[in-house]
């Protein structure tokens, strides 16, 4: 191989070391979902929330494969804003534990023990009458120490009137009957005589198996002000439970963001479970699994993991049911999730025995997901999502304005009206999937150029040899 040839080879390699490195440079064209910002009239620093349909299509759990292109396909500064800088919520503590006081009623004729206090108490579909708590009974198991005579009552009495703070939940210090769901009934009274239903979320419960499900967090509907009041539980009709304390979740001053919620479609039945194969890479915050059939009761595990040659690692256990015909009816709620990014959710029976026939309906939430931008250039600009192996390009938040993140959550909001939305399997992504993660085109292609330069450059040394030993 003579010299102008090396020459000319090199030049070559050269050049296409260049164009793969002006190549690696993202375009709108290759991201999954882009959409056009409408911002405002007048202004230039503006946020935006990321719709649904592109968080579906998110290949980074960071979000690294987000930009926002001008009219020219330059990228504009801009800067990720999660929950945690939007609200600045004081971190949840715990009151103290109360003590339960059983209830108790007594025979026609005979009359309270001694140092008992009258409580007015009403059933369902039943006309009030009248109960007793022993102050001095604290924590004691109902039965225990009581005069002769003496019911006890599926219920319990909490004096929580010193109690300063707003409560959001009840977790309880209790016994539970095995493998059944315990509905409680919670009120509220300032004289032992007038009571207000609380309205709770969900029933309690607790399933034999060391991964079993349980659940002793009774969720409040609205925040509670206990100050100056007494709680009662009830659980009518529902034998076993033993309430002996609770303690208060003290709600927090802000409300976090609603989470964005997906559907997703039908699992693919795998033995005795359901797996759904996921096409992003967002964090999950929640998973509600949804009975298709009435009557149905099912602890379940879930399990997650980001590659199919990955073992499955469990992430929660919950407990599926819908009971429609039963009281009012009432059905499981979401499951909160710890933040996490898998490709694959595999949801199982717990205890041996089959899924529902009718299947789950599997909804997903994510943590809502926003930006600031300084719209820099001339417009429209686009918001693009989801492509793999892509470095992140946001600047930090206080970049943008020298404001802080609470400042930018006060922006002047720019709305996101859809362009596109690929297939999540779209033939420009595929390159970039086959590539191990963290590795970007670039790479592999100025890989691809070093290796065929170390190949021209051990065949021109091999020609060389050849020479000097053919002059020989």
């Amino acid at each position: 191989m003579n010299k102008p040839r090396i020459a000319r080879v090199l030049l070559a390699l050269c050049s296409v070391v260049n164009v793969v490195w002006a190549a690696d440079a993202p375009t709108p064209a290759e991201f999954a979902w882009r959409g056009q910002l409408l911002l405002p009239p007048g202004a230039s620093l503006v946020r935006a929330e990321l719709p649904v349909e592109a968080l579906l299509r998110m290949q980074s759990s960071a979000g690294h494969d987000l930009r926002v292109f001008n009219a020219d396909g330059a990228v504009v500064p801009y800067a990720l804003l999660r929950p945690a800088d939007l609200e600045r919520s004081a971190p949840a503590v715990q009151t103290r534990a109360y003590p339960a006081y059983p209830l108790f009623a007594t025979t026609a004729g005979t009359a309270a023990a001694r140092g008992a206090v009258e409580v007015h108490v009403s059933a369902d579909g039943a006309g009030p009458g009248s109960a007793w708590v022993r102050w001095g009974a604290a924590g004691t198991k109902a039965g225990a120490s009581l005069p002769a005579g003496a019911a006890p009552l599926q219920a319990a009495l909490f004096d929580t009137r010193a109690e300063q703070h707003t409560l959001s939940a009840l977790r309880l210090k209790a016994e539970l009957p095995r493998n059944a769901l315990v509905h409680l009934r919670l009120e509220s009274s300032a004289n032992l005589q007038d009571w207000q239903t609380v309205p709770v979320k969900g029933p309690l419960f607790r399933f034999d198996g060391a991964d079993a499900p349980n659940s002793t967090m009774l969720e409040l509907q609205q925040p509670l002000d206990v100050k100056g009041r007494y709680l009662r539980l009830g659980w009518a009709g529902q034998d076993g439970v033993q309430v002996s304390a609770l303690t208060g979740q003290v709600a927090t001053p802000h409300t976090q963001p609603p989470r964005v919620r997906a559907a997703l479609p039908a699992g693919a039945p795998d033995g005795n479970s359901l797996v759904w194969t996921l096409p992003f890479a967002t964090p999950l915050m929640a998973l509600h699994l949804q009975a298709g059939q009435d009557n149905t009761l099912v602890p379940v595990r879930i399990s997650g993991r980001s590659d199919a040659a990955q073992p499955w690692r469990a992430l929660a256990s919950a407990v599926v049911y819908r009971l429609d015909t039963v009281g009012q009816g009432s059905s499981n709620s979401a499951l909160t999730l710890p933040a996490t990014s898998v490709r694959a959710l595999r949801v199982e029976a717990s205890n041996g025995q089959p899924l529902p026939a009718g299947g789950l309906q599997a909804t997903v939430e994510f943590a809502p997901l926003q930006l600031a931008l300084l719209a820099s250039g001339t417009g429209p600009f686009t918001l693009a999502v989801g492509r793999a192996n892509t470095a992140s390009a946001a600047v930090e938040a206080t970049v943008l304005g020298a404001v802080s993140p609470a400042k930018l959550a006060e922006l002047p909001a720019a709305a996101v009206q859809q362009l596109r939305a690929d297939s999540p399997d779209a033939p420009q992504l595929w390159a970039a999937k086959l590539l191990p993660s963290g590795v970007s085109l670039r790479t592999a292609a100025l890989w691809l150029v070093l290796v065929a330069g170390v190949l021209v450059l051990a065949a021109v040394a091999y020609g060389l040899l050849r020479q000097i030993t053919g002059s020989k």
